[in-house]
């Protein structure tokens, strides 16, 4: 799977740049090396520090910084 099908797939919450998703997942492969993995991840494990949001919602209500920031705090 590729990170082209995360950033494409049409998001129920809002339209999201697609850097900002791209971003995520970059940053996200500093620390989960499977791809299978990082994309299960940014969909469905909530973050607890984040509102228990996933990172794709996160992503898609314009709070990707804050995932980054996250992200970069592991």
């Amino acid at each position: 799977m590729s990170y082209a099908r995360i950033v494409e797939r049409r998001s129920t919450l809002a339209p999201v740049p697609k850097s900002h998703a791209w971003q995520v997942l970059r940053e996200a492969a500093r620390i989960e090396p499977d791809e299978g993995a990082r994309i299960a991840w940014y969909r469905n494990d909530p973050i607890n520090q984040l509102d228990r949001q996933t990172a794709e919602a996160l992503v898609a209500s314009g709070r990707h910084d804050e995932v980054l920031g996250f992200l970069r705090q592991i």
